[in-house]
């Protein structure tokens, strides 16, 4: 079994970054609409056993409309919250784990195609993120690492793979580098082609006018 993780937050807590163009309500409505281009995603990417791993009983009941499982974040943090469900799945048998986050809208099936292709050859893959971070993890076993996701994780993932000679590629994916976090990169993601065909493009472009 090859696993996929998409750790999502509380929808009410989300994307606060864009709080200086958008109200609460928005941008609820930005998390709902971001949540859905996202599972659209997972379902796009059958070969992957997928998993939501949440706090928030709202996402859990779409994953699990969606036909996705669910596990619980127990609120220790992202990285904790995913190093216990890797445990979970190493001891289900799986031989990999691709994680991505929630907020890629342009992200599609093609990308995570190659992460696994390129798992292939190596044991880690990293997604880079435009501003250092990491947009997409492959391990092979899910445990290889404890993930580092958060502001400079790029470089703390490489370094990690590095100081334990793991064989680790860098992998270049455009539209799964582009996530949103502030209102810069709404305005970026608007101007992409294509991204008028999410649900995240067509609501931020509403509320934008």
């Amino acid at each position: 079994m090859d696993a996929g993780l998409l750790p999502v937050k509380g929808l009410t807590s989300a994307k606060r970054r864009l709080a200086p163009r958008f109200d609460d309500d928005q941008r609820v409505e930005i998390a709902r609409a971001l949540l859905d281009d996202a599972l659209r995603l997972c379902e796009s990417a059958e070969w992957l056993d997928w998993w939501v791993v949440t706090d928030d009983e709202e996402v859990a009941a779409k994953a699990s409309d969606c036909g996705l499982k669910v596990a619980r974040d127990e609120s220790r943090g992202l990285n904790a919250a995913l190093c216990s469900a890797t445990e979970h799945l190493t001891s289900a048998g799986a031989g990999s784990v691709t994680i991505v986050p929630c907020d890629v809208p342009l992200a599609w099936r093609g990308d995570l195609e190659d992460l696994s292709d390129t798992g292939a050859t190596s044991d880690m893959v990293i997604v880079p993120s435009g501003d250092g971070g990491t947009n997409g993890l492959y391990l092979s076993p899910p445990g290889l690492v404890t993930p580092v996701f958060g502001a400079g994780s790029l470089k703390a993932h490489v370094d990690l793979a590095r100081s334990l000679a793991i064989r680790c590629s860098i992998l270049e994916l455009p539209r799964l580098a582009l996530d949103i976090d502030t209102p810069q990169d709404v305005d970026v993601f608007l101007a992409r082609p294509r991204a008028d065909e999410t649900s995240a493009g067509g609501l931020l472009s509403r509320l934008s006018r």
